[in-house]
């Protein structure tokens, strides 16, 4: 008989339940495009190639020596910055490399892919503000983006 109650008792909370209405809660807003109307070159998107340039490109470095946790080498590797993007090692097969400024800093982020007088993988590393016009890295520690516990210190000097 108490179960019955009870079963009767469950079924009128839940029949006689009533969703109220809150007004504003249920007013649907039309969207409001506030935003700025500035009109950007490229959609809002970097370019690819060839149109934004850094002092980078049409420059060659030599890469005299790297230190890695195995060995001191002197490889005298070519490097010439091609494009925006776009870097050959001693006039072979192009390869793609990044330069960053970094946040809150002067300095850039330089990362080359498939760099292998490395051993071919992609490394990033630090660079002064002024690495270009001084035409010099020195002893710039280059972490291998794929596998971060591997670090190479490197000297490049521009020709």
């Amino acid at each position: 008989m108490k179960k019955l109650i009870f079963l009767l008792v469950l079924g009128l909370v839940f029949t006689s339940c009533k969703k109220e209405e809150f007004g504003q809660y249920n007013q649907v807003l039309e969207p409001v495009d506030n935003l700025p109307t500035t009109t950007y070159v490229y959609g809002g998107t970097l370019p690819s190639t060839g149109t934004v340039s850094n002092d980078l490109v049409g420059t060659t470095w030599v890469l005299t020596k790297y230190v890695s946790a195995f060995a001191t080498e002197y490889p005298y590797d070519t490097i010439a910055f091609v494009s925006n993007n776009e870097y050959t090692i001693n006039g072979g097969a192009v390869r793609t490399y990044q330069l960053n400024s970094l946040p809150l800093s002067n300095n850039f982020d330089l990362s080359l892919y498939f760099f292998f007088p490395m051993g071919g993988s992609h490394y990033s590393g630090e660079v002064g503000g002024t690495f270009i016009g001084d035409g010099e890295i020195n002893n710039v520690q280059f972490q291998d983006i794929q596998n971060e516990g591997n670090t190479i210190l490197t000297w490049f000097t521009k020709i």
